[in-house]
This record gives structure tokens, C-alpha cells and sequence, in this order.
């Protein structure tokens, strides 16, 4: 029998990492051989924001694209 790919060292590391930098992970077993690591694209796109220290962003999801938003002031 073989051991579930979900329960390896190397793969709950690698969630582990993923979940470490703040994204939302899920996994989900699609059979003894494989699994599936699904990222909330809404949380590559918070981390996305968090990473730019421009003051005026937004971080938005548009069709196929990640998609970063600055502007500046009036009068700065």
C-alpha cells in the first residue's frame, strides 16, 4: 500500500510555507499518487499589497491578471 502524497514531509512543508507567508491554502488528495494545492488568489493579492510601501494602492483581481493601482495626490 502506498502512503498518502498529503501526509509527506516534503508537501506539508511546502503548505506550511505557503500558509507561513500569509496565503490561503487548501489540499486536497486526488489519489495515492497526487495532490492538489489550491492559493486564494485574494490572498496573493493582500500580500502583493502588503509587499509595496507606496502610500496611494490598490491590489485587484481582473480577469487573468493581478493588477496594481498607485496614484498620487493632488498637491504632493
Amino acid at each position: 500500500m502506498v502512503k498518502s502524497l498529503i501526509t509527506h514531509p516534503q508537501v506539508e512543508k511546502a503548505v506550511r510555507r505557503l500558509r507561513n507567508m500569509g496565503l490561503k491554502v487548501n489540499v486536497l488528495q486526488g489519489g495515492d499518487r497526487e495532490v492538489y494545492i489550491f492559493v486564494d488568489l485574494n490572498s496573493v493579492a493582500k500580500l502583493i499589497e502588503k509587499q509595496i510601501m507606496f502610500p496611494n494602492k490598490r491590489v485587484t483581481i481582473e480577469d487573468n491578471y493581478i493588477v496594481v493601482y498607485l496614484w498620487k495626490k493632488y498637491g504632493t
